[in-house]
């Protein structure tokens, strides 16, 4: 006999999880089935992103989805579940050119009322002592911004998941769906077994085009590969650098990027260096794995150029991911694709929309024209349609 349910949910990520948790909580006693090839929540790449949150870009959709969900989990940290969850702030580091280029977008920030500082040079060498300035000629300090453990957020929703009925199915690969006679999908065939559905969610991040292919369907997300690299940090200016007082109640050093695309992301007694290369292909790999070539010439001479304590620095371990780039407006999508809903498109910012897009892809699973996001405000589920979509790309992409 073939198993059915309700809804299965094609990838236990942060917005798999996300969605199937939304989809639970408002209709509790669904039958739901969470597919993943991994071996538990959040292994693929959520568990390989730099995990970090901010509420400043430049399109007011993302600054919906952002704020939406920091909201939640703040709110899901502050009642016992710890998250790792610390507002330290995202500071850019700009050039004079940059500054000029930004004013637009920080007049729609403030507009917006979201929180930052503009910090002259001096400031930031008050702050940063270790900082060689150079090209520098302001600093932008978001403040509802930070980072957080995504193997806790993970591990939060697969738990709600459980509790309210939800079962999973790790460690199998989705290798087909099962159509009825107008091409629509009616159940997945994952580690050698077919499973019936009402309804299939695929959420499976850089894999949705491979995935959604099994099926003879497409969808604009392309695979970009991101390399991270751990720079130990326990002792001398390094581990001073991490720990500069002044910018939050942490006293750490915020999430920083420097006026090339390099970016800095404190974690305990490392640094963690990444850098989104524009200029890499799409393209997906299975076990994606960082190059020291990329380390050596691309990222540390970004890094040094401006923190010397960095010259001739080694990382003590690297990974890679893949951001699951919409590169039409780089504006995440949740919609309906031959009766399937698809939520992806995240472009490197999926942590800190999932709870947002969760509601929003469980919004239209339920038929609702709007949700309530988690501070509080409406959002139309179809903003994120694919269809009749006229959106102002994302200019703030990290």
């Amino acid at each position: 006999m073939v198993p059915n349910y309700q809804v299965i949910v094609i990838g236990a990520g942060i917005l798999g999880l996300a969605s199937a948790y939304h989809i639970l909580n408002q209709a509790r006693g669904l039958s739901l089935l969470v597919i993943d090839r991994f071996g538990g929540p959040g292994l693929g790449n959520t568990a390989r992103s730099a995990a970090a949150y901010r509420d400043m870009f430049s399109s007011p959709l993302n600054r919906d989805l952002s704020r939406g969900s920091i909201a939640f989990y703040e709110q899901i940290q502050e009642t016992g579940t710890h998250l790792g969850l610390q507002r330290i702030g995202y500071l850019w580091l700009l050039t004079a050119q940059q500054a000029q280029a930004s004013r637009e977008v920080l007049d729609s920030l403030a507009s917006a009322e979201i929180e930052f500082d503009i910090l002259e040079v001096e400031r930031l060498r008050q702050l940063l002592p270790d900082l060689r300035a150079g090209d520098i000629s302001l600093g932008l300090l978001g403040r509802n911004c930070g980072i957080l453990n995504p193997n806790l957020l993970c591990r939060f929703y697969e738990q709600r998941v459980r509790e309210l009925g939800g079962k999973f199915l790790y460690g199998a690969a989705v290798s087909g769906f099962t159509l009825d006679h107008d091409g629509r999908i009616t159940g997945v065939e994952a580690g050698g077994q077919v499973f019936s559905a009402d309804t299939v969610v695929v959420a499976a991040g850089a894999w949705m085009n491979a995935t959604l292919a099994l099926a003879g369907l497409e969808a604009l997300v392309l695979p970009r590969k991101r390399q991270l690299f751990a720079v130990a940090a326990k002792s001398g200016t390094l581990h001073g650098l991490i720990h500069s007082p002044g910018f939050n109640t942490y006293g750490l050093l915020p999430f920083t990027i420097l006026p090339g695309g390099a970016y800095l992301r404190p974690a305990t007694g490392f640094f963690i260096l990444g850098y989104a290369n524009e200029d890499q292909p799409p393209g997906l790999e299975d076990h994606p794995l960082a190059e020291a070539d990329f380390f050596e010439k691309r990222l540390r001479p970004q890094v040094e150029r401006y923190f010397p304590a960095f010259e001739g620095a080694t990382p003590q371990y690297s990974w890679a991911g893949h951001y699951a780039d919409h590169p039409p407006d780089s504006l995440p999508l949740v919609d309906r694709v031959a009766g399937a809903i698809v939520v992806g498109g995240d472009s490197g910012s999926g942590i800190m929309k999932a709870d947002s897009l969760g509601r929003i892809a469980a919004g239209l699973y339920h038929g609702r024209e709007q949700v309530e996001l988690g501070h509080g405000r409406p959002f139309r589920v179809k903003d994120l349609a694919l269809s009749g979509r006229s959106l102002a790309p994302e200019r703030l992409i990290i």
